[in-house]
């Protein structure tokens, strides 16, 4: 009996691990760039802290900001079970706002953050990597999709917006999960839109990147405090284009002949198992 207990553990937790990118966690903030016509441009920052209890359910909170952090706005209440996704805004009933379980062709109606029973069609159901991570990712129509774990290309709450008003734009420009940057949009520079540039302040103080900006087909030094174990360069799109490893020295020369133009996101993984993230921009 005891084998078959610790067999059945293992099988959990083998299926907990194959579906782990969970949509409600305390730990995942998505930044929303709103585009408001003609020419005014703003970050909206989500994130989920603490929970409620409503009709004996309870429901993680969700809540917004604007770039600063400064001030927060209530944005409306969440709950997840068997892949699906609830949104109870303040002002209506609870509805589905992603349902991850649907495969091509499917049809189900969502809320989202301005109305409800929005008719979604599965146009089709693929997966992508991001950082290293695959993700299921669903084709919702209107040059949007859902992508596992981060939700709505167009941003957490905002699928479909367009069927309740055409003004302002919302695009979901990164998505982090416990600090670390787990999606950013292709072509994007920055998860913040009031940024301009890069220069060599990155994530972590121990690692320096010179020079940075750096001209295709010149060599990128990284130089760190410790030796690291591990080198991973990624595209714009999280799409690894290089790794680095075994490392024998504090300092790795990178060449970037076959790197194009654009930003990438180094993580570079330490012998304490600290893993520090840079950015840099090819020219």
């Amino acid at each position: 009996m005891i084998r078959k207990a610790l067999a059945i553990l293992v099988i959990m937790g083998v299926g907990i691990s194959l579906t782990g990118q969970n949509f409600i966690s305390e730990n995942n903030q998505w930044n929303v760039r709103v585009s408001f016509f003609p020419l005014s441009i703003s970050t909206d920052i989500f994130f989920i802290d603490g929970d409620s209890v409503v009709n004996s359910i309870t429901y993680s909170k969700l809540y917004a900001s604007y770039d600063s952090l400064e001030t927060i706005k209530f944005e409306g209440l969440l709950r997840e079970e068997a892949n699906i996704v609830y949104y109870l805004p303040e002002d209506r009933d609870e509805g589905i706002l992603y349902d991850f379980n649907l495969e091509t062709g499917d049809t189900t109606y969502v809320n989202n953050f301005f109305c409800s029973d929005i008719e979604v069609i599965i146009m089709d159901v693929d997966s992508v990597e991001y950082f290293g991570e695959k993700r299921k990712r669903w084709n919702v129509g209107g040059c949007s999709y859902w992508i596992e774990g981060i939700g709505s290309t167009n941003g957490p709450i905002h699928t479909h917006y367009w069927e309740c008003l055409i003004c302002p734009d919302w695009e979901l420009i990164c998505f982090h999960e416990s600090d670390s940057l787990k999606y950013i949009k292709e072509g994007e520079f920055s998860c913040y839109t009031t940024t301009v540039g890069i220069d060599n302040k990155n994530e972590s103080e121990d690692i320096l990147i010179v020079p940075n900006p750096v001209k295709s087909g010149n060599s990128v030094s990284l130089e760190s405090k410790s030796k690291p174990e591990k080198v991973a360069i990624y595209n714009s799109s999280g799409v690894l284009v290089r790794q680095i490893n075994p490392i024998s020295e504090k300092t790795i020369n990178v060449e970037t002949g076959n790197l194009v133009p654009g930003l990438y996101i180094i993580k570079i993984y330490m012998e304490n198992e600290q893993v520090n993230t840079c950015k840099m921009y090819v020219e």
